[in-house]
């Protein structure tokens, strides 16, 4: 078998914005059905043999109550996804929300199948269709990068704003490393627009840097722990009156140097020493973020977490098709004032 797993919000919205003021008779915002329905003709038509699922976005109940604890605990200063804007949200965004229900029964119509799980996002289940379907080729409709991860010789991820298919073979020879290690990257980067907080200070091209030369986060914090562990028996870790000076130094921006750090933190001794200049390794360069990376070890273990997906999701159903209705997908599309799209849409037939 071939699926077509696509990535539902992340068509749609994107749809949303890239037809925005668009307004039927009656101005209903009619961007995101267009745009959505436009782009399921196209792949139907790139993809004829292939057999399509949407999935909708649930909500990750695993990485909610992982992150809430951290927060609890103290590890990260505000949950997964805290940072997304609730009040006053672009207008494209409001439309998809506003029209979701009725742009998913337009696609009902047309007899592609759709779900949505309640406790799992959209890649946990589409990871878990890929992890259930080894044998089968499949192709990841979506521009999010951390399906990146999914990619295997029987796995490809089709970019649709790009129009490019990037397969296994494409992101290990343009990042030197295995697409699975694609989540040892966001560890240490963190990922900010999912409110993942990973070392502070790196950026995503220091952390791929260190995957390529150490295969993992876990390799990447040994490699350093060996390299600093007899310094730290000389410069044990700061606490008290040496904390509250570690946390005193600013940068020539007169911002923390060492922001969310943690009384005892391991290696933050190193750190002050540095500082004090009572330590002065013959090679500077890289040495803040490697003892940045040690401090902040157990926030790591957590972005590695959040950006891993689940992918033994049980008891999913069997993809088959629905039923293609075209009466009442004309009325629809007639309805949304998008009837331009009426001879493409028998290609669902």
């Amino acid at each position: 078998m071939k699926y077509l797993l696509i990535d539902g919000n992340n068509l749609a919205i994107r749809a949303a914005f890239a037809n925005s003021g668009l307004m039927n008779r009656e101005e209903v915002p009619t961007g995101v059905h267009f745009g959505t329905i436009q782009s399921l003709i196209y792949l139907r038509q790139q993809f004829p043999d292939y057999q399509i699922l949407m999935v909708w976005d649930g909500k990750s109940k695993r990485r909610v109550k992982e992150a809430s604890n951290a927060v609890a605990n103290g590890l990260i200063k505000s949950g997964y996804k805290a940072n997304r804007k609730k009040d006053d949200p672009p207008q494209p965004l409001l439309d998809f929300f506003e029209q979701s229900q009725v742009l998913k029964l337009g696609i009902e119509k047309l007899g592609i199948p759709q779900m949505r799980l309640m406790d799992y996002e959209t890649d946990d289940v589409i990871a878990s269709y890929c992890e259930q379907n080894k044998e089968d080729e499949i192709v990841c409709v979506t521009t999010d990068k951390d399906y990146y991860q999914l990619l295997t010789d029987k796995v490809s991820m089709w970019n649709g704003m790009k129009e490019v298919m990037i397969t296994k073979h494409i992101f290990s020879t343009e990042n030197g490393i295995d697409p699975i290690r694609h989540v040892d990257v966001g560890a240490l980067s963190g990922d900010a627009g999912d409110n993942i907080f990973g070392v502070p200070g790196w950026g995503e091209k220091t952390a791929l840097k260190a995957i390529q030369a150490h295969g993992s986060w876990q390799n990447t914090l040994k490699f350093f722990h060996d390299k600093y562990e007899e310094i730290r028996k000389i410069h044990p870790d700061a606490t008290g009156d040496d904390f509250v000076e570690l946390k005193s130094f600013k940068t020539p921006k007169e911002k923390d140097k060492y922001p969310e750090i943690m009384d005892g933190m391991p290696f933050s001794g190193i750190a002050l020493a540095l500082e004090r200049g009572d330590w002065k390794p013959a090679k500077t360069s890289g040495v803040k973020n490697e003892l940045m990376a040690l401090m902040f070890e157990e926030r790591i273990k957590l972005a590695y977490s959040l950006k891993k997906m689940d992918t033994e999701i049980e008891n999913l159903p069997n993809i088959t098709n629905g039923t293609f209705d075209r009466k009442s997908a004309l009325e629809y599309l007639d309805y949304m004032d998008i009837d331009s799209l009426t001879e493409e849409i028998e290609v669902f037939e």
